[in-house]
Formats: C-alpha cells, sequence, structure tokens
C-alpha cells in the first residue's frame, strides 16, 4: 500500500487503451469507467502516448522519486537537461488538458477539496484514464500530492494537503486506549475516507498504537492500556489479580500502575478494581501515591506517632508497611519537637536517611564516587538505571525527593543522580553508552567528583572477554 507505484511502460499503456487493466490494479477497463465526465475519451492518454519515450521514462521515474541526479546518470543526460524534458514534458499534459479538458482543473479541486486522501481510482474517472503515471504526472503538476503519515506517502491516494491525514491520525492516537469499536466511530467521526486502511497505517511499525486482540493500544503504555480495555469490556469491577493476567504483569505491578492512574478507582471495602467513569459507589482514586495518602493523614489529623500514623495511611490507601517507612524520608514531613511526624510547612524538620549498608559495586577514592554498573537492555533502552540507596546518601541526597547533577565532558550532556521515597537512580546514559561502542554485558565504571560536579565513563572490561572490543578488531 505504501510503496510507490510500479512504472507503466508505453506498452502497457497500449494495453490499457484495448481495455486491459493498468499496472497495479488501480484503473478499471473503459467499460467499466463509462464516459469520462470530463473532455473528450481518453484524451490524457492519447497525450501520453504522444510524448517520445525517453520523456515518459523521466516522467515515470521522477514520479517514483529518483532524483534529476539518478536520471541523469541512468540516461547519460545532464542534471539540467533531465530538468528541462520533465518541464516540457509535463507542460504538454497540462495544455493536452486545456484544449481538451478544459474543465477538468475545477473538477480536480472540488473533488479533492479539503480531503485529505482521495482515491487515484476516483480520479481516474475523472478523466476516463487508464495510464497511471499519466494521471500521477499531471496531478503533481498541477500541485496535488500523495498524503504523507508515519508509514510513507500513500501512493494510491491524493490530496492538496498533504499533512492533514496525518493530522487526523494523531487525533485516533491522543484518544488512544480504543476498543475496535470505538476507533470505527472515532474514524467515521473524523472524516476518514471509507476506502482508505486506516488500520493498516495505524498498525505500521513507525506508529504510536498497535492493534490487540482488545482495540488499539499503546506500546509505551501496554500493560496499562490493556487492563483499561479489558475492564471496560468486562463492564464491571474486577479484583487485581485477574486485572494482571489479562494484562500480563504481576500483581504488585498492576496494582501500582491502576493506583497512579486517574483512569482507574479502587472500590472499597472489597477491594476490586473500576474506571473512575463508572462512578460506582465506594470506589475513589484521589491519591497519586502514598505520600500523597499519608500528607493528607497529617493535615486531616494533625501531628502523630510513627505507628498510627502508619494505620491510618494504610486504612486510606492499603501499602506495605516497607512502603510507608520510606515515605517517612519525604521532605514534605518531619519530626516537630515532641517527636511526633508532621508536616514540614508546620514546622517539622525533615528526616535524614541513615546511613544503609555499602553495596561492593560502589566505591570511593577521595571525592570521586565510583559505580561498577553492567549493560542490559533496560540502558541501552535510554531507560534510568536504579542504584543502591547508598550513593544518594553518599551524596547527600538524604531526603526525597532530591536530586544532584554531574557535568559530561566536552558538552555530553549531564548525568542526574535522584533520590525519591521509592527509589533512587542515575538517569539514562544511552548516549553515553552508544559513544563508547558498548554493547549488553559490558561494564563499565561511573565516576562522579564530588567537588567538580562532573562526571565521566571508564569501559572496564577485559581485553579478551568484551563483545565491543573483539567486534572492532
Amino acid at each position: 500500500m505504501f510503496s510507490p507505484r510500479s512504472a507503466d511502460d508505453s506498452a502497457q499503456d497500449e494495453r490499457s487503451r484495448a481495455g486491459a487493466p493498468s499496472a497495479g490494479g488501480c484503473a478499471e477497463t473503459v467499460d467499466d469507467l463509462g464516459d469520462g465526465d470530463l473532455g473528450a475519451r481518453g484524451w490524457l492518454d492519447d497525450a501520453w502516448v504522444a510524448l517520445p519515450e525517453r520523456s515518459r521514462d523521466i516522467l515515470r521515474r521522477r514520479l517514483a522519486g529518483e532524483t534529476l541526479d539518478e536520471i541523469g546518470l541512468a540516461l547519460n543526460l545532464t542534471r539540467e537537461r533531465v530538468r528541462q524534458v520533465q518541464k516540457a514534458s509535463e507542460g504538454a499534459l497540462v495544455r493536452a488538458m486545456e484544449n481538451r479538458a478544459p474543465q477538468f482543473l475545477s473538477a480536480l479541486h472540488t473533488e479533492l477539496g479539503d480531503s485529505p486522501a482521495v482515491a487515484h481510482r476516483h480520479l481516474a474517472k475523472l478523466v476516463d484514464a487508464h495510464s497511471t503515471t499519466a494521471l500521477g504526472c499531471l496531478l503533481k503538476t498541477l500541485g496535488a500530492s500523495h498524503p504523507r503519515t508515519w508509514a510513507g506517502a500513500l501512493s494510491e491516494f491524493w490530496t492538496f494537503r498533504p499533512n492533514e491525514l496525518r493530522q487526523q491520525l494523531g487525533r485516533m492516537v491522543e484518544l488512544a486506549p480504543l476498543t475496535h469499536e470505538e476507533a470505527d466511530q472515532a474514524a467515521a467521526g473524523l472524516g476518514l475516507p471509507e476506502d482508505l486502511d486506516w488500520r493498516s497505517v495505524l498498525a505500521h511499525r513507525n506508529s504510536k498504537l498497535a492493534a490487540h486482540d482488545l482495540g488499539w493500544i499503546r506500546p509505551a503504555r501496554l500493560t496499562r492500556d490493556v487492563a483499561y480495555l479489558w475492564l471496560k469490556l468486562e463492564g464491571e469491577p474486577r479484583a487485581a489479580d485477574e486485572i494482571a493476567v489479562q494484562a500480563g504483569c504481576s500483581e504488585h505491578a498492576a496494582r501500582e500502575n491502576m493506583r497512579r492512574d486517574p483512569a482507574f478507582s479502587q472500590v472499597r471495602p472489597e477491594g476490586t478494581w473500576a474506571l473512575s467513569d463508572w462512578r460506582v459507589p465506594g470506589s475513589e482514586n484521589r491519591y497519586g501515591s502514598a505520600v500523597d495518602a499519608l500528607v493528607e493523614v497529617l493535615r486531616d489529623l494533625g501531628p502523630l506517632p510513627v505507628d498510627q500514623l502508619r494505620v491510618e495511611t494504610q486504612r486510606r490507601y492499603p501499602v506495605s508497611d516497607w512502603r510507608v517507612n520510606q515515605c517517612l524520608s519525604s521532605n514534605l514531613i518531619g519530626l516537630n519537637p515532641a517527636g511526633l511526624y508532621d508536616l514540614a510547612e508546620r514546622g517539622a524538620v525533615p528526616v535524614e536517611d541513615t546511613e544503609p549498608k555499602q553495596p561492593p559495586n560502589i566505591k570511593t577514592s577521595g571525592d570521586v564516587v565510583g559505580i561498577e554498573l553492567v549493560v542490559d537492555r533496560e540502558i541501552l533502552r535510554g531507560s534510568g538505571i536504579p542504584v543502591n540507596r547508598w550513593l544518594t546518601w553518599q551524596l547527600g541526597l538524604r531526603t526525597a525527593p532530591s536530586t544532584r547533577y554531574f557535568a559530561l565532558p566536552e558538552g555530553h550532556g549531564e548525568v542526574r543522580v535522584t533520590r525519591m521515597t521509592s527509589n533512587a537512580q542515575v538517569s539514562s546514559l544511552r548516549a553515553v553508552a552508544a559513544e563508547f561502542g558498548l554493547v549488553e554485558g559490558c561494564k563499565f565504571a561511573l565516576l562522579l567528583n564530588t567537588s567538580t560536579d562532573t562526571a565521566s565513563v571508564r569501559h572496564i572490561c577485559p581485553q579478551d572477554a568484551c563483545g565491543a572490543r573483539s567486534a572492532t578488531h
């Protein structure tokens, strides 16, 4: 659907005029088309056949996307000569239109209008044309072009607004996730042409959507979108373990995803999950995280001892004791002079982390902290890198959230080390891995200088046991 049409030659044109289908099956026979609505019968085919073979060859090549230089090299012509022949040949087609079908241009503007895509076969009926190439060359000369999408140019369609179709399909992406029925309704509502195979465009590898048994989902949010569509099709609340099976993730991951997403709500007291739009009695999703719940408890009830704070937080937002303890490092809360937890905005002093146990892959030497890392798929994808909390403690990041920045040499950006209540991580090092030619399994050291706030990287694989180094020799 997306590749350029096959170039038809003069022999095919003669067969077409005799009533045979043209290349690609785009045009019907004369009997199929009936009398052309504009001009004498077959005027465009006549004008095409009247062109010299070399002129037709150049127009075919240009329509297929070849450059002037490429054509000149193939035909032993200068670039300028190719351009001259192209312009003269296009002019001959336009003059034929003006002399034999003077109403065609007006009809073309009426047919295309503001439409994002009109099928080539519809336009072929306007002129009773069998030569796909002849009509394509004329349409391009008159200012029409193929609609452009992330799947490339749609060569079986024409428009005066080449970017409009991409924008309309982009609106469908914004509406995702969609059931198949909702996608059909959205396509109709956006006015997509009925004969456009928009599903193939949406399913293209460069698209931000992917087809799924349940509908259309965003691959970047696969488990979330599958959970959403499955719940929507079920039509009633379901337990987290059931949702997790459908979404292809662990029950814990499903719960965390839904807790963070306002599209889902937990139904209490049974603990099932529903879509927020359903307005199910007993459902709520007012907390974005456990920290939000803990802060609201303190705002509602005032200073509390840690045991009471934990119980009340878990009553409102069921998480583990371990997760509540993590939240106690948030810089939004702290201890007041009475030793009770309260809000920092009311004067409580945030509680800094105590020193965790130092892991074997993090070492210090003077002002330099070194972290030994192994390249994995997540690093190559550009994901953040989880690190032991001892690193953030060593860097002075002892409440959450807090971040420290280290500049890479030669303007290659920066490394961010971040402490959150739930984890600690280093920002993406994909660009660094690419610069060093690192591959999956390679070992490297990230060196952070705390006195200069600079970072550097060293490739530390043994010479005889490194896939990246052996590949370069």
